[in-house]
């Protein structure tokens, strides 16, 4: 890669300038303050670009070249050739107004450095392995860390292509980054099975605890039960005595109210038999009583009383009222009737008396008989009182009886209920605690089986998930390749570690005149000089020879990583330290090199050096 011009808007102190350079080597030779550094830093900001930081107590390039006056003009352009190609590359460096552009001069067709364009033409070289090796400033003699990490990396290109696309850091990095998250992923997971193992502990000891409450609930209650059942034993035993009393009292009563029964049975037959002879003695007297009154009223009948007694006052009451005279036929009529029916009456009266006559002698005999049975009747009568005076004090004992017996079934059946109530209550609690107890026996069983299965679930998840299997397993594969890239990159990396120190040894050898031959890269990813068996660092030795190492240690890994595109190389002030002699041999071995060169220089040294080595150069006065 050539650069050809370039065209600064505004760049630090620089501002509207135009540079076309040589091919091989420039020297810009300019006093102090001049603008050597500002023209360097453009140069290499036109090709990797210029990034604005965010760390505000450090004084970052960006900040360090940023126009003063007009921050927004900090702009710049350059041309550069590479594979016979010309290009155009324009660059804003304002942090707000970003912008790049990439032209192919020859035929006009503007490139994507988005897409990496640029890089492919820079030979994929990052910039830190640009600073670290082709660009050396006043302040970068020697080369950071980054240097060995990219010469690592430089080493372990299993493929050798030279394009730099595999580096071992990074993909150590990488691989270290997926094992983290592959054993991040693993802690997840084991973290979650283990998170679950313990709630599931938990639940099972809150099930153990239920399961030995439900059961100590259920031993309490089996006593109860116990309890209860022995109550209603005991009650059964207490209610048997009162049964057996209950029903020989029921026995009793039933014994006594047979007896009243017949009681009743025969005081109402006597009463019977007593209504009886009262009523043939009311007959009797009836009786007699109508034969003598027959005797008395035989031959007479008051209806013919009556019809005489109306024909004799008929005349009487026509003369002394008015209006009799219309009702005197009539009258008359019922009177003449009335003595008819008397005349009738007294006759069959008479008939009956002579029938009464002739039957006297038979009624007398009859009421002898009576009389006789009358005696008797009040004999009997007096039994019959007897008796029933009897049968109602044996009546009123058997109600005294009755009365108590009943008295004493009231009594019993009020016990004999009371113990049934009692029973009754105590066989609906037993009843309710037998209830209970199987709904406990099932709440139990429900939580034995949910525990057991608990206890199944634990086990289960005591080994370890498939997604844990594949994440260890995952895990297990980035460290065994990790493992296997670095082992393998360490022994490939050998000969290409042999060829860097070779290269470096030889640009040494020929700057120092072979006075230092030997440059070895050391484990730490540093230098050190081999000498006399002995092996020193640089900074053992004088100033100038240190750089000198460190110089060649660059110009080595610089050939090791840009294997594509030889890329300028700008050196501000960096031979400052050298000797002449030492200095005209570095310009011979720069002189050699296919790259192009940029000196950057306060003093005329290099020039006259250059001039004296009839090394051709193009100069530019700043």
């Amino acid at each position: 890669m050539i650069i050809r011009e370039a065209n600064i808007g505004k760049f630090g102190k620089l501002e509207n300038q135009k540079y076309q350079f040589a091919p091989q080597i420039n020297v810009i030779y300019g006093a102090n303050e001049s603008g050597k550094s500002t023209l360097m830093q453009f140069l290499k900001a036109m090709l990797f670009g210029l990034e604005k930081t965010r760390v505000r107590k450090t004084l970052d390039t960006y900040n360090r070249y940023e126009p003063w006056d007009t921050p927004a003009y900090f702009y710049g352009s350059m041309m550069f050739e590479t594979g016979q190609q010309q290009f155009l590359l324009e660059r804003n460096f304002y942090y707000k107004e970003k912008r790049v552009r990439l032209v192919n001069i020859r035929d006009g067709e503007e490139l994507s450095v988005e897409y990496g364009d640029l890089d492919m033409l820079l030979g994929n070289v990052s910039a830190a392995a640009y600073e670290n090796t082709c660009c050396i400033g006043q302040e970068q003699l020697l080369p950071g860390r980054e240097l060995g990490v990219l010469l690592e990396d430089e080493r372990s290109n299993l493929a050798q292509t030279g394009s730099g696309d595999f580096q071992l850091s990074k993909a150590l990095q990488e691989l270290e980054q997926k094992r983290k998250n592959a054993e991040k992923t693993r802690k997840e997971l084991e973290q979650q099975r283990l998170s679950h193992i313990h709630q599931l502990e938990v639940n099972q000891q809150v099930l153990e605890r239920d399961i030995a409450g439900l059961k100590a609930q259920q031993e309490k209650q089996s006593t109860q039960q116990g309890t209860v059942q022995e109550r209603v034993r005991a009650l059964q035993q207490q209610m048997e005595p009162v049964q057996t009393a209950y029903q020989t009292v029921c026995r009793r009563e039933q014994e006594l109210k047979s007896a009243v029964a017949q009681e009743q049975l025969k005081w109402e037959q006597a009463e019977r038999e007593q209504w009886k002879r009262e009523q043939f003695r009311r007959e009797q007297e009836e009786a007699e009583a109508l034969q003598q009154k027959s005797g008395k009223n035989a031959g007479f009948s008051p209806l013919l009383l009556i019809g005489v007694a109306g024909l004799i006052l008929a005349p009487v009451l026509r003369s002394a009222m008015d209006g009799f005279q219309k009702i005197a036929p009539a009258l008359n009529i019922i009177c003449i009737i009335l003595i008819l029916a008397g005349l009738v009456s007294a006759y069959r009266k008479s008939r009956e008396k002579k029938t009464a006559d002739s039957g006297q002698k038979h009624r007398q005999s009859v009421n002898d008989s009576v009389q006789n049975h009358r005696e008797q009747d009040s004999r009997a009568n007096d039994r019959a009182n007897l008796q029933s005076v009897e049968r109602e004090g044996r009546k009123a004992a058997l109600d005294q009886q009755l009365q108590r017996v009943c008295q004493q079934k009231s009594v019993l059946e009020e016990q004999l209920q009371q113990l049934k109530d009692q029973k009754k209550s105590l066989q609906l609690q037993a009843a309710r605690q037998e209830g209970s107890g199987d709904q406990l026996q099932s709440q139990i069983q429900e939580k034995e089986v949910e525990l057991e299965n608990l206890t199944e679930q634990v086990a289960e998840l005591q080994q370890e998930t498939l997604d844990e299997q594949h994440a260890r397993e995952d895990r297990d594969a980035l460290e065994l390749a990790a493992e296997t890239m670095s082992s393998l990159a360490a022994r490939m990396s050998k000969t290409l570690e042999h060829t860097l120190d070779k290269e470096m040894s030889e640009i040494l050898a020929q700057i120092t005149g072979n006075v230092h031959e030997q440059l070895q890269v050391t484990d730490g990813q540093g230098i050190v000089l081999a000498e006399q068996l002995q092996k020193r660092t640089p900074e053992a030795y004088s100033q100038g020879t240190m750089q000198q190492a460190y110089f060649s240690y660059r110009m080595a890994a610089g050939h090791m990583l840009m294997k594509e595109e030889p890329l300028p190389f700008l050196l501000d002030e960096t031979f400052a330290n050298y000797d002449e002699e030492r200095l005209r041999q570095t310009l011979r071995w720069l002189a050699e090199q296919e790259n192009q060169i940029f000196l950057f220089t306060c003093r005329e040294t290099e020039m006259r050096l250059l001039t004296e080595e009839d090394i051709p150069f193009a100069s530019i006065r700043l």
